[in-house]
């Protein structure tokens, strides 16, 4: 948990919230959707998904959101240092009860 000397930036929880939203759906949604369900003003909707668009973290066709490749892409790297890590740990049982 960071110090209580930070304090939150109040747009990057909405912007957390609009990626949650596009994971929870089973499909496409507009951004009047997501603005309509998370109660956040379509503008700035709309000016968060621009920055995600930038970045992979959401991709559209035709006027619909859905999660982008690159937050796949995180999901599979982060999984991977974890069967790492499972993979090392194990070395290393393996080797106490040698």
């Amino acid at each position: 948990m960071a110090p209580k000397t930070y304090t939150p930036v109040q747009s990057d929880y909405k912007f957390i919230d609009i990626v949650e939203y596009l994971h929870q759906q089973n499909g496409p949604v507009s951004g009047a959707q997501i603005a309509r369900s998370l109660e956040i003003p379509h503008a700035t909707v709309m000016s968060h998904l621009t920055v995600a668009l930038e970045r992979k973290w959401v991709r559209v066709n035709n006027d619909m959101y859905e999660p982008g490749i690159r937050l796949a892409g995180m999901y599979s790297a982060y999984k991977m240092g974890l069967v790492n890590r499972m993979d090392t740990l194990q070395g290393e049982l393996n080797q106490l009860e040698a």
